[in-house]
């Protein structure tokens, strides 16, 4: 299988809301599981539908107020699951990240990708 990304995705755990932008619902608590500089993939317990544009809330565990990206639902996997609660997949590719929270985001994209260079220096 070939990787058609563009930019490194580093797997990680970050707390997180997201809001499906064409229903009228609170928000919903999920957990971000992987990011890249142009997406990101969550947990949630909901398959969320193809083309579906979100609002993620995401807190980047630096004790500031959350990040906001805003993108659009690329794919959506349901995962085997032994408790009695759902555990879905959602791929999102970012289309929208706020000029002030965009450069919080790409930092901490980075300070992530200096990490696991560095790790792989250390071998």
């Amino acid at each position: 299988m070939i990787d058609r990304r563009k930019y490194p995705r580093f797997t990680l755990k970050l707390d997180a809301k997201y809001e499906i932008l064409s229903l009228k619902e609170a928000l919903k608590c999920c957990s971000i599981t992987n990011v890249s500089a142009e997406g990101v993939c969550f947990e949630a317990e909901e398959k969320i539908g193809t083309g579906s544009n979100v609002k993620l809330e995401v807190d980047l565990g630096d004790k500031k107020s959350p990040v906001f990206l805003f993108g659009e639902i690329m794919w959506s996997q349901e995962l085997r699951s032994k408790g009695p609660k759902k555990k879905v997949l959602n791929g999102v590719r970012l289309m929208q990240v706020p000029k002030t929270d965009e450069a919080r985001f790409l930092k901490y994209y980075c300070d992530r990708m200096v990490e696991k260079l560095s790790g792989y220096l250390k071998m």
